[in-house]
């Protein structure tokens, strides 16, 4: 839908004004998902909003609203990206290409892809003012409903908690916070940050940390219906 992509009824005003009455104390928008496609106005790719009918960044217009209305500006932004020629599309669970032959990972650089995400993460630091929660996503490894996969390469691999190296997560943290000394950042790089983000569970107790046992800050990851997009068809609300 490239071609078509046009919010005519994009209003992020709107948003924040119905969140400041609701309550909410801040805000977090995709600025990129796994598909790739960017919200934001990134040197980096031609995939994003700016490039279509729409022509407009739309991050720039969320954050601009949200600061408007005194709330907290958050910016969710995936790690992985089915895009880029560079992230390995056989090997990746997740992947809609997964195993599929005429898409190896032979001729992928993951250094290449490493360096435009962490580039990406850079530009979202730096081009749109204080962002107050940086929330990645997603880890490799630990529990999840894809299958370990034989013989992969370490960064795919899904549980053993090889990802955080393979994501260069240090760097990719210590930038983030040398740009944005205040921001709270998500446990989702694989290294322990500031907040712990159960999914699609609501937790019955305090979220606690596995290891010390101390009570960890935490939010609720959950979808409003069972899917994480538009679904016309949708009727299982929660």
């Amino acid at each position: 839908y490239f071609n078509e992509f046009n919010l005519v009824d994009y209003d992020p005003k709107k948003w924040a004004r119905m969140a400041k009455e609701a309550g909410m104390k801040y805000m977090v928008l995709t600025a990129k998902h796994h598909d790739g496609f960017c919200l934001f106005d990134s040197q980096y790719t031609d995939f994003k909003a700016t490039n279509t009918k729409c022509g407009r960044d739309l991050i720039r217009e969320y954050v601009d609203a949200v600061r408007g209305e005194g709330l907290k500006v958050g910016l969710y932004y995936s790690l992985i990206d089915w895009h880029h020629e560079d992230y390995p599309h056989f090997s990746d669970g997740a992947h809609p290409m997964y195993q599929n032959p005429v898409y190896k990972d032979d001729d992928r650089n993951w250094d290449r892809y490493l360096e435009y995400m962490h580039n990406q993460v850079r530009e979202l630091c730096t081009n749109y003012g204080k962002i107050d929660v940086l929330w990645f996503d997603f880890s490799y490894s630990g529990p999840d409903n894809h299958d370990v996969i034989p013989g992969a390469k370490p960064w795919m691999q899904y549980h053993g908690g090889k990802g955080k190296n393979e994501w260069e997560a240090e760097k990719l943290i210590a930038t983030a916070r040398s740009l944005q000394p205040h921001i709270i950042i998500d446990n989702r790089t694989e290294l322990e940050q500031d907040l712990w983000t159960p999914e699609q569970y609501q937790p019955l107790e305090w979220i606690k940390h596995e290891k010390t046992g101390e009570l960890v800050t935490w939010e609720a990851c959950n979808t409003f219906s069972g899917s994480w997009g538009y679904y016309r068809d949708e009727m299982s609300w929660k």
